[in-house]
């Protein structure tokens, strides 16, 4: 099976595939057959034209495709179902693969911030994203909920760090 993705061979569309396949139980993450294109436009159109079995991309570059019933999803590669009208796909982790490959963002503050001003931020963060702007915000535009403040965010970074890491050597990226 070869999977279309609009990212370089290491880039984050291969790994989140590679990342789903080692969920899985795929121990040799090399065997599984990625195509990088340009950009999600060109490797889902390969996807249209039967050139490759399946897609990786973003909701964004999906959705237009998805409204049409020219594709399906297979999963969401985050914690929760999508808000708003992505809440009919299910997730890798409904599906019993314990992965979470969302495209997720987040704050970042130098390493000497006093721990006052670290707590302050991560309040007003938080505050941000409990509002109902933000919810509507991120229900209009298909975003994963991933609600992780303060050690729980830094917690999950370092995981994520350490699990592309670990991939990238795996495929050779990393020496």
């Amino acid at each position: 099976m070869s999977v279309a993705g609009g990212s370089a061979v290491g880039g984050w569309d291969h790994l989140k595939v590679l990342m789903a396949a080692q969920a899985y139980g795929i121990d040799d993450v090399r065997s599984v057959k990625y195509i990088a294109f340009d950009g999600g436009g060109e490797a889902v159109t390969q996807l249209l034209a039967g050139s490759v079995q399946a897609f990786t991309g973003d909701i964004s570059e999906a959705k237009g495709f998805v409204d049409s019933g020219d594709i399906k999803v297979i999963a969401v590669l985050s914690p929760e179902r999508l808000p708003g009208a992505f809440d009919v796909f299910p997730t890798a982790r409904e599906q019993g693969v314990d992965v979470i490959g969302a495209n997720w963002r987040g704050f970042y503050a130098p390493k000497g911030m006093s721990d006052e001003a670290y707590d302050y931020w991560t309040t007003q963060i938080g505050t941000m994203y409990d509002s109902e702007e933000w919810k509507t915000v991120m229900a209009n535009n298909g975003l994963a909920p991933l609600d992780l403040r303060g050690k729980d965010f830094e917690e999950f970074v370092a995981k994520s760090v350490a699990n592309i890491t670990d991939i990238s050597k795996q495929i050779g990226i990393i020496q």
